[in-house]
Formats: C-alpha cells, structure tokens, sequence
C-alpha cells in the first residue's frame, strides 16, 4: 500500500449553515504526485487548496499531512508546504529583497546562507532588476514572478498552486510558466503538486491527473455541449 502524504477523507467544510464549500471530498496523495483541481469560480478551489494549507478547518472529516491532523500540524519542523495563493501577500512599502530576507529569517536560514540563496533566486527566474524595488510599484506579473522566487527560497515537498494564471495575457503566462516549471523542477524532485485552474488548458504542461469540482464536490469530467 502507497504510504499517502496527503489523505481528505469524507470533508466536510461549512462557512455557515446555508453555506457549504466541500463536501465528500475524499482524496489521496503520495510523493510525487502532480494534479489539478479544475472548476468554476466558486466551485470550492480555493477552499480546498486552503483546507490542506492549514488556512481552514473542516466541519467534519479528517485531512491528515503524513498522518497528522492537518491542524497539529508544524508547518516549520513536519513538512515544508508552500501556497501560491490568488493574491500574493509582501510588504508593500519594503524592497523585493527585504521581503525574500524576511522569508528566509522566518525559515531559521543561517544568516551567512541569505545573501547567496536571494541573489540565487534573482538570478534563476530573471528578476535581478527588481531587487531594489518597492513590492508597492510592481506590476501583477512582476509581483507573481516574486511570489514564486520567495516559494523557491527552500525546499518543498508540497507545492499548492491556486489559479495563478488566469488574469494575464499570453506572453505573462509564458513567462509565468517558466517560473513555475523552475519552482516545480526544483529539489527535492518527488514533491507533490496540485494546481487549481478553471481548465484543464491552464495546468496541462505541469499535471498528470485531473479532478473536478463542482459545487464543492468532486464530479466526473463533464464534456463541453
């Protein structure tokens, strides 16, 4: 039997009595592992990217990381996850490298190791430019591009990746699609991704798998009429 990294079994999350964003929702991941959610907006992405980051709390149901309730869970000492949400969040009067500094100071990195993994990443994904720049001034595109250098900073072994590509035109995606195959591709090489995307044509160069929400639960594919 797979030893599973990520296991959903029978979820069940309410905002309110009339509200319910998951429901049913069994799932079961191991190293590895590369997926995407696909659904509408409103469909429960969000929720369930959130749910597995330890950003919610399921109503009923268990969702264990390596076993452990996801909300005993030490994100800094049992497991190295990074989210990608929606809407990147920096401090925005601070230069792009006060915000990868503090990323790393957080993660406990050896202050004689910050300088060359900032530089390092700067470099790797093409924004040495923007090193000295207030993270206010950025435009979307730059500001994704950062988001994504800051994830590359350290290790993963979970990569959550919610709609990342949707608001910009062709050539942002491409460049943000570089960024995200370098993240990907980085060490350790066994990480378990899942991406949410509105189509299966946003996350088709990063996935194996395809899962589909709707109205907070998983469906079969439904072709187009």
């Amino acid at each position: 039997m797979a030893d599973f990294v990520i296991e959903l079994k029978d979820i069940k999350l309410a905002y309110n009595k009339d509200y319910c964003a998951l429901f049913d929702i069994n799932l079961a991941l191991k190293k590895g592992d590369r997926i995407a959610i696909i659904g509408e907006t409103g469909s429960g992405k969000t929720a369930l990217l959130r749910l597995i980051a330890g950003l919610e709390k399921q109503k009923s149901g268990e969702c264990l990381i390596k076993g452990i309730p996801v909300h005993k869970v030490n994100f800094a000492t049992d497991v190295s996850l990074g989210y990608l949400s929606t809407k990147a969040v920096f401090f925005e009067r601070k230069s792009v490298y006060s915000n990868l500094l503090w990323a790393l100071k957080v993660h406990k990195v050896a202050k004689a190791e910050r300088e060359e993994r900032i530089n390092a990443v700067l470099k790797e994904f093409d924004i040495e430019a923007l090193k000295k720049e207030k993270v206010k001034n950025l435009c979307s595109s730059d500001r994704r591009l950062v988001q994504i250098a800051r994830m590359a900073l350290r290790p993963l072994e979970i990569v959550l990746c919610d709609d990342v590509l949707s608001e910009y035109d062709a050539d942002t995606v491409v460049r943000i699609k570089k960024a995200l195959n370098i993240l990907f591709d980085s060490a350790p090489k066994d990480k378990i991704i899942i991406m949410a995307g509105q189509t299966e044509e946003s996350c088709k160069d990063f996935v194996k798998e395809y899962r589909y929400l709707k109205s907070g639960s998983f469906v079969e594919k439904q072709n187009d009429k």
